[in-house]
């Protein structure tokens, strides 16, 4: 289990394309954040974490690098966790002021094209936030996030499953202190049906879930339920598993344990891991924001056609502001077409519904 996070964030200093600056032999650049891209600040600029070369202010100026909060562990460390035990919270994917925009952005849309929606019980999905909210498609294609995806991954080659998802899950109300049945399962492309006789193979991953907090997750909010280490088991959890309300510490259920991370941290876990949305359990009298994103190899085909939301990304105001970076990434990992599989890979089904 990840301990919760107090250390003092590192800095990302970005280049006016959007890369990030590193430290290896020498100064240089690069489109994904691992260990060369953290800095800490110091006297008169920054030295890097890891190797201690450090950068003046004088030098930050000339370079016009701004600086942002990193991640409070090192890439590399994130890496270790997510191999051990199957999942990851990266911490300052946003920032306090990105939060307080996107809330407001997402209220507005709220009123205007989900106004039927409920406002308690269950939830409900936002599909096209990328074609009116920047600072969603920046969280999506983080440079941290992805050095970790590509490399947990092995694979450069990397796209969304669909395009990135607002979810909102909503206090419980009539299902508050409830068990209702259902809804365990591990996410795509780990679904009934599309692999080769249900067949998942422990390598390579062919599949990473890629969440974003816009609230803080706890457990009085409804985190995310999830079963630590089920990702090693390679099957989805059985039918019995999804019978008779999940009581957590309790039964098949006993080790059940709750995502619970900060406001703005991104969490990462391989998608064979069991897990399940307990609506029931959010008490809090609030809404629960949070982004969706489902990575894998980019040849892998993807859920739903990305294709409107892309061309209506295309043609709004949001590529102009973000870096050149930023909307290379939204390109490659949104709106670009499946790659051929490759030798030696299993030739994948389309997705059954999940039971």
């Amino acid at each position: 289990m990840s301990e919760p996070y107090s250390l003092e964030p590192s800095v990302l200093l970005l280049t006016p394309p959007g890369t990030l600056l590193t430290a290896n032999d020498e100064i240089g650049e690069s489109p994904l954040g691992d260990d060369s891209a953290c800095w800490r600040t110091a006297e008169d600029g920054f030295v890097n974490a890891v190797n201690g070369m450090r950068i003046g202010a004088d030098d930050v100026q000339r370079r016009s690098l701004t600086a942002i909060a990193g991640p409070t562990r090192l890439p590399s460390e994130h890496l270790a966790e997510l191999r051990e035990q199957g999942y990851t919270i990266l911490e300052n994917i946003l920032d306090a002021a990105a939060i307080a925009r996107l809330k407001e952005q997402i209220a507005r849309s709220r009123v205007v094209n989900h106004a039927a929606e409920a406002d308690r019980d269950g939830h409900f999905w936002m599909m096209d936030g990328l074609t009116w909210a920047p600072d969603f498609a920046k969280a999506s294609v983080h440079p941290v996030a992805l050095w970790l995806l590509q490399t947990y991954m092995s694979n450069a080659d990397i796209h969304f499953c669909h395009q990135p998802i607002i979810t909102t899950l909503r206090p419980a109300d009539t299902l508050k202190g409830t068990f209702p049945e259902a809804g365990w399962h591990s996410d795509y492309p780990y679904h009934p049906g599309v692999f080769p006789d249900d067949h998942w193979p422990e390598s390579p991953v062919f599949g990473v879930q890629y969440n974003v907090c816009l609230d803080e997750f706890r457990a009085d909010n409804a985190a995310t339920q999830f079963v630590p280490g089920s990702h090693r088991l390679c099957k989805g959890p059985p039918i019995e598993f999804n019978q008779g309300g999940t009581h957590m510490g309790e039964g098949q259920h006993r080790d059940v344990a709750q995502f619970c991370a900060p406001a703005g941290a991104g969490l990462i876990y391989d998608a064979r891991t069991w897990h399940r949305a307990c609506h029931e359990l959010n008490v809090s009298g609030e809404d629960r924001i949070a982004f969706l994103n489902a990575v894998a190899p980019a040849w892998v085909r993807p859920m739903i056609d990305k294709t409107p939301v892309g061309d209506r990304y295309r043609a709004s105001h949001v590529p102009a502001a973000l870096t050149a970076r930023e909307r290379h990434d939204v390109d490659r990992l949104c709106n670009s077409p499946m790659l051929p599989t490759p030798d030696g890979m299993p030739q994948l089904l389309e997705r059954r519904r999940r039971r």
